[in-house]
């Protein structure tokens, strides 16, 4: 192989990676039935859907951890299940000023209404189809809201820009332009709005209700960010879920996330994918706290935090450990969650949660 053809090489596998770093996947060309989602399914689930799609013959130096990488997993327990959901919301306080090119995911919900698990939150770096348009555009800053098992746009409502892909597992989502920086924002997710359809029956199941718009009747939740300091609030938009009656897990998770670049602990190595030094990651000081479900304060039951837990599937090839880049504090009088991420602590990872 002549040097043209090996650097020829080198590029594409430098794309195909960014891709898969991105998370992008082009989203599937041929129309395909409700019974052609239930069917992949049947087997399967999100993570082995997204292992599939991360699989590459990349070969990787032992000094690096391949994005996305969520810094923290840190999960909230509530007292119960909520039977009966109608809104939640919770503060979030930056206390660092983040640069434009460091692609950063603050996500302070991750759980499910009626068996549809979905996340939602903050990025530096978002993007999506704006409504009217077919190309997808990157918005910069902005507030995204997803859930999996649906495919159908009508599923979604948003003045801003949408999505509806197999790239991370089946999903649809909204997303919308938010200017945050340094300040504090209150994310609220609201039960909005009903879609008339056939009533859930008591014994429905996830896989019963998987990729059902149109079906069975329909609840909205509409995602809200309100900057705190300027009074002002941002509608990222809707997202229905079945049921008329929404049930929401007793919890949720919270994650920070680095998806932009590979982390390498070695320094002046000439790789074919974007790379970022471990002590020249921008430290991102978040604390989440004030939390309200349906109207009122919730002081969480438990609160345990795991490090480097949701990685890159490939991260398997590599044979050095995740090492600790992130600290958690959680303060069970006042419900306080201080969170540190992107800040060298230690060569190791604890194995047991805080």
């Amino acid at each position: 192989m002549n040097k043209k053809e090996r650097m020829k090489k080198i590029a594409l596998r430098s794309f195909l990676f960014g891709c898969f770093m991105l998370g992008l996947s082009m989203t599937t060309l041929l129309a395909q039935t409700k019974a052609d989602y239930k069917k992949k399914y049947k087997n399967s689930d999100l993570y082995k859907e997204l292992e599939k799609k991360m699989q590459s013959d990349m070969v990787y130096p032992d000094s690096i951890v391949l994005p996305p990488l969520h810094y923290i997993n840190t999960m909230v327990s509530l007292d119960s299940v909520v039977t009966d959901f109608q809104n939640i919301s919770i503060d979030i306080t930056v206390k660092d000023d983040l640069p434009d090119s460091y692609k950063f995911y603050i996500s302070p919900f991750n759980t499910a209404f009626n068996y549809m698990p979905f996340y939602c939150g903050i990025q530096t770096a978002s993007g999506g189809k704006p409504i009217g348009g077919s190309k997808d555009e990157e918005i910069g800053r902005g507030g995204i809201f997803s859930r999996w098992y649906e495919r159908d746009t009508a599923a979604l409502r948003t003045e801003g820009y949408y999505a509806s892909s197999d790239g991370e597992g089946d999903f649809i989502g909204v997303r919308n332009k938010l200017k945050w920086g340094k300040g504090t924002y209150r994310l609220t997710l609201s039960k909005t709005g009903y879609v008339p359809g056939k009533v859930l029956p008591d014994s429905a199941n996830q896989k019963d209700l998987m990729f059902s718009w149109g079906e069975y009747e329909h609840s909205w939740v509409t995602m809200t960010i309100e900057d705190l300091e300027r009074h002002q609030i941002t509608t990222i938009g809707s997202l229905a879920f079945p049921g008329k009656r929404l049930k929401m897990a007793a919890g949720f998770t919270i994650f920070l996330e680095q998806y932009g670049a590979a982390i390498n602990f070695a320094k002046n190595r000439d790789l074919p994918f974007e790379t970022l030094y471990y002590q020249d990651i921008p430290v991102a000081h978040i604390v989440f706290d004030h939390i309200v479900v349906n109207g009122k304060p919730v002081i969480p039951k438990k609160v345990q935090t795991y490090h480097n837990r949701t990685h890159h599937p490939e991260q398997k090839k590599i044979t050095m450990p995740i090492p600790l880049l992130s600290k958690v504090v959680y303060d069970p009088i006042t419900g306080s969650i201080d969170c540190v991420a992107g800040k060298f602590v230690d060569w190791k990872t604890p194995i047991d949660p805080e």
